[in-house]
Protein backbone atom coordinates (compact mmCIF):
# COMPACT_ATOMS: atom_id res chain seq x y z
CA UNK A 1 0.00 0.00 0.00
CA UNK A 2 1.58 3.14 -1.31
CA UNK A 3 2.81 5.87 1.98
CA UNK A 4 0.04 7.93 2.32
CA UNK A 5 2.41 10.96 2.20
CA UNK A 6 1.66 14.77 1.88
CA UNK A 7 3.42 16.51 -0.76
CA UNK A 8 6.29 19.38 0.23
CA UNK A 9 4.53 22.82 -0.48
CA UNK A 10 6.67 24.24 -3.92
CA UNK A 11 9.96 26.29 -2.84
CA UNK A 12 8.85 30.11 -2.73
CA UNK A 13 10.52 32.18 -5.05
CA UNK A 14 12.03 35.10 -3.87
CA UNK A 15 9.88 37.70 -4.96
CA UNK A 16 12.31 40.21 -6.99
CA UNK A 17 13.13 43.55 -4.75
CA UNK A 18 13.87 46.88 -6.32
CA UNK A 19 17.54 47.80 -7.11
CA UNK A 20 18.67 50.07 -4.81
CA UNK A 21 20.92 53.26 -5.66
CA UNK A 22 23.51 51.69 -3.53
CA UNK A 23 24.21 49.47 -6.63
CA UNK A 24 25.88 51.79 -8.42
CA UNK A 25 29.13 50.75 -7.02
CA UNK A 26 30.28 47.03 -6.22
CA UNK A 27 31.24 46.17 -2.38
CA UNK A 28 34.79 46.48 -3.01
CA UNK A 29 34.10 49.76 -5.06
CA UNK A 30 32.59 51.22 -1.92
CA UNK A 31 35.96 50.42 -0.25
CA UNK A 32 38.14 51.52 -1.90
CA UNK A 33 35.85 55.24 -1.71
CA UNK A 34 36.17 54.57 2.22
CA UNK A 35 39.74 53.66 2.02
CA UNK A 36 40.82 57.05 0.04
CA UNK A 37 38.69 59.32 2.03
CA UNK A 38 40.94 57.75 5.19
CA UNK A 39 44.27 58.33 3.26
CA UNK A 40 43.65 61.73 2.11
CA UNK A 41 42.79 62.91 5.55
CA UNK A 42 45.76 61.82 6.67
CA UNK A 43 47.36 63.38 3.77
CA UNK A 44 46.30 66.40 4.48
CA UNK A 45 47.31 66.36 8.11
CA UNK A 46 51.24 65.73 6.73
CA UNK A 47 50.89 67.34 3.50
CA UNK A 48 54.42 69.62 4.29
CA UNK A 49 55.73 65.99 4.54
CA UNK A 50 54.59 64.41 2.29
CA UNK A 51 55.66 67.14 -0.39
CA UNK A 52 59.32 66.02 -0.21
CA UNK A 53 57.72 62.81 -2.01
CA UNK A 54 56.50 65.00 -4.97
CA UNK A 55 52.80 64.87 -3.48
CA UNK A 56 51.90 68.13 -3.87
CA UNK A 57 49.10 69.97 -3.13
CA UNK A 58 47.76 69.74 -6.44
CA UNK A 59 48.04 65.64 -6.49
CA UNK A 60 46.26 65.97 -2.39
CA UNK A 61 43.43 68.07 -3.96
CA UNK A 62 42.54 66.09 -7.22
CA UNK A 63 42.45 63.20 -4.45
CA UNK A 64 40.01 64.81 -2.42
CA UNK A 65 38.17 65.69 -5.56
CA UNK A 66 38.10 61.97 -6.79
CA UNK A 67 36.77 60.96 -3.30
CA UNK A 68 33.99 63.83 -3.04
CA UNK A 69 32.56 62.36 -6.72
CA UNK A 70 32.76 59.04 -5.95
CA UNK A 71 31.17 59.92 -2.73
CA UNK A 72 28.28 62.51 -4.72
CA UNK A 73 27.56 59.66 -7.01
CA UNK A 74 26.93 56.85 -4.15
CA UNK A 75 24.83 59.44 -1.89
CA UNK A 76 22.47 60.56 -5.72
CA UNK A 77 22.42 57.22 -6.65
CA UNK A 78 21.25 56.07 -3.24
CA UNK A 79 18.37 58.47 -3.24
CA UNK A 80 19.95 60.80 -0.29
CA UNK A 81 20.05 64.78 -0.33
CA UNK A 82 23.53 65.65 -1.84
CA UNK A 83 25.33 67.40 0.07
CA UNK A 84 28.87 66.98 -1.83
CA UNK A 85 28.13 69.51 -4.39
CA UNK A 86 28.02 72.24 -1.72
CA UNK A 87 31.32 70.76 -0.09
CA UNK A 88 33.29 70.76 -3.56
CA UNK A 89 31.78 74.38 -4.73
CA UNK A 90 32.90 75.89 -1.05
CA UNK A 91 36.24 74.59 -1.66
CA UNK A 92 37.26 77.58 -2.90
CA UNK A 93 37.27 80.49 0.53
CA UNK A 94 35.76 83.35 -1.98
CA UNK A 95 32.55 80.99 -2.44
CA UNK A 96 32.29 80.22 0.89
CA UNK A 97 32.85 84.06 2.02
CA UNK A 98 30.12 84.71 -0.39
CA UNK A 99 27.25 82.01 0.47
CA UNK A 100 27.90 82.64 3.76
CA UNK A 101 27.25 86.46 3.18
CA UNK A 102 23.90 85.51 0.85
CA UNK A 103 22.83 83.19 3.87
CA UNK A 104 22.67 86.12 6.38
CA UNK A 105 20.90 88.41 3.99
CA UNK A 106 18.15 85.97 3.99
CA UNK A 107 18.27 85.02 7.71
CA UNK A 108 17.63 88.90 7.74
CA UNK A 109 14.57 88.69 5.41
CA UNK A 110 13.10 86.11 7.68
CA UNK A 111 13.50 88.27 11.17
CA UNK A 112 11.71 91.13 9.43
CA UNK A 113 9.21 89.15 8.50
CA UNK A 114 8.90 87.83 12.17
CA UNK A 115 9.08 90.63 14.09
CA UNK A 116 6.22 92.52 11.28
CA UNK A 117 3.92 89.25 12.39
CA UNK A 118 4.19 90.20 15.71
CA UNK A 119 1.10 93.06 15.74
CA UNK A 120 -0.68 90.39 14.15
CA UNK A 121 -1.75 92.99 11.43
CA UNK A 122 -1.48 91.78 7.91
CA UNK A 123 -1.36 95.25 6.67
CA UNK A 124 2.46 95.34 8.25
CA UNK A 125 3.61 91.62 7.17
CA UNK A 126 6.81 91.80 5.19
CA UNK A 127 6.47 88.85 2.49
CA UNK A 128 10.16 86.91 1.93
CA UNK A 129 9.22 86.05 -1.62
CA UNK A 130 12.06 86.76 -3.68
CA UNK A 131 14.99 85.64 -1.10
CA UNK A 132 15.15 82.23 -2.76
CA UNK A 133 14.16 80.47 0.27
CA UNK A 134 14.21 77.16 -1.04
CA UNK A 135 16.66 77.49 -3.29
CA UNK A 136 20.00 75.75 -3.39
CA UNK A 137 21.46 79.19 -3.96
CA UNK A 138 25.41 77.42 -4.66
CA UNK A 139 24.65 74.52 -6.73
CA UNK A 140 27.41 75.66 -9.03
CA UNK A 141 29.46 78.44 -9.69
CA UNK A 142 26.62 80.27 -12.08
CA UNK A 143 23.52 80.13 -10.12
CA UNK A 144 25.96 81.59 -6.91
CA UNK A 145 26.65 84.33 -8.63
CA UNK A 146 22.98 84.64 -10.08
CA UNK A 147 21.82 84.32 -6.29
CA UNK A 148 23.92 86.85 -5.18
CA UNK A 149 22.71 89.52 -7.79
CA UNK A 150 18.92 88.74 -6.71
CA UNK A 151 19.81 88.65 -2.96
CA UNK A 152 21.77 92.30 -3.36
CA UNK A 153 18.80 93.73 -4.95
CA UNK A 154 16.08 92.71 -2.86
CA UNK A 155 18.40 93.89 0.59
CA UNK A 156 18.86 97.05 -0.93
CA UNK A 157 15.17 97.86 -1.95
CA UNK A 158 14.05 96.57 1.64
CA UNK A 159 16.03 98.14 4.03
CA UNK A 160 16.74 95.08 6.32
CA UNK A 161 18.06 94.72 9.94
CA UNK A 162 21.52 94.95 9.41
CA UNK A 163 21.60 96.04 5.48
CA UNK A 164 20.32 99.84 6.33
CA UNK A 165 23.63 101.36 4.81
CA UNK A 166 25.09 101.65 1.98
CA UNK A 167 28.17 100.13 3.73
CA UNK A 168 26.13 97.04 4.83
CA UNK A 169 25.12 96.49 1.17
CA UNK A 170 28.86 97.46 -0.40
CA UNK A 171 30.53 95.00 1.85
CA UNK A 172 28.85 92.16 0.25
CA UNK A 173 28.96 93.33 -3.17
CA UNK A 174 32.74 93.32 -2.36
CA UNK A 175 32.60 89.37 -1.71
CA UNK A 176 30.95 88.92 -4.70
CA UNK A 177 32.93 90.71 -7.12
CA UNK A 178 36.00 89.08 -4.79
CA UNK A 179 34.38 85.69 -6.12
CA UNK A 180 33.54 86.46 -9.64
CA UNK A 181 37.65 87.11 -10.03
CA UNK A 182 38.25 84.20 -8.06
CA UNK A 183 40.55 81.42 -10.16
CA UNK A 184 40.36 79.08 -7.50
CA UNK A 185 36.54 78.83 -7.90
CA UNK A 186 36.45 78.70 -11.63
CA UNK A 187 39.35 76.00 -11.36
CA UNK A 188 37.08 74.32 -9.19
CA UNK A 189 34.25 74.23 -11.97
CA UNK A 190 36.25 73.15 -14.85
CA UNK A 191 37.35 70.36 -12.41
CA UNK A 192 33.95 68.85 -11.40
CA UNK A 193 32.88 69.51 -15.33
CA UNK A 194 36.07 66.92 -15.99
CA UNK A 195 34.93 64.38 -13.41
CA UNK A 196 31.55 64.25 -14.23
CA UNK A 197 33.12 62.77 -17.69
CA UNK A 198 34.27 60.23 -15.79
CA UNK A 199 32.28 56.66 -16.06
CA UNK A 200 32.05 54.86 -12.83
CA UNK A 201 34.66 52.46 -13.37
CA UNK A 202 37.56 54.94 -14.85
CA UNK A 203 36.84 57.11 -12.03
CA UNK A 204 37.43 54.12 -9.18
CA UNK A 205 40.46 53.32 -11.34
CA UNK A 206 41.85 57.13 -10.95
CA UNK A 207 41.06 57.32 -7.14
CA UNK A 208 42.74 54.03 -6.05
CA UNK A 209 45.96 54.88 -8.56
CA UNK A 210 45.96 58.36 -6.09
CA UNK A 211 45.38 57.16 -3.32
CA UNK A 212 48.18 54.37 -3.67
CA UNK A 213 50.41 56.81 -4.90
CA UNK A 214 50.05 58.66 -1.97
CA UNK A 215 50.46 55.57 0.63
CA UNK A 216 53.63 54.39 -1.16
CA UNK A 217 54.67 57.98 -0.26
CA UNK A 218 53.97 57.60 3.55
CA UNK A 219 55.06 54.01 3.05
CA UNK A 220 59.00 55.15 2.71
CA UNK A 221 58.89 58.29 4.75
CA UNK A 222 57.17 56.42 7.81
CA UNK A 223 58.81 52.83 7.40
CA UNK A 224 57.06 49.95 9.20
CA UNK A 225 60.50 49.20 11.14
CA UNK A 226 60.59 52.71 13.11
CA UNK A 227 58.82 52.07 15.87
CA UNK A 228 57.73 55.53 16.41
CA UNK A 229 55.72 55.61 12.93
CA UNK A 230 53.08 53.09 13.53
CA UNK A 231 50.84 56.40 14.75
CA UNK A 232 51.57 57.38 11.30
CA UNK A 233 51.19 54.31 9.27
CA UNK A 234 47.70 53.69 11.14
CA UNK A 235 45.98 56.68 9.43
CA UNK A 236 47.20 55.84 6.08
CA UNK A 237 45.89 52.15 6.50
CA UNK A 238 49.51 50.94 6.08
CA UNK A 239 50.58 47.49 7.50
CA UNK A 240 52.36 47.80 10.61
CA UNK A 241 54.65 44.74 10.37
CA UNK A 242 55.76 45.03 6.67
CA UNK A 243 55.96 47.80 3.82
CA UNK A 244 53.28 47.63 1.67
CA UNK A 245 52.91 45.53 -1.19
CA UNK A 246 50.44 47.15 -3.82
Amino acid sequence: MPENTTPAPPAETATPQPATGRGYFNKDQLEDITLAETVHSAAEANAATLASRDVDTAFLTRLGALAAEARRRYATAAGEADDLAESTLQASAAATALYTALQAIQSAAKQKNRMLAIDGDPATNFPTDGYLMHTRINQNRAVLLQSAETLIARATEDSLPGYKTPEAIQTVKNLLDAYRQDKAGQQESTRTKELARLDRDSLIDQLNLHRSAVQHAADALWPWSAETSRPTRKTFALPLTRPLNL
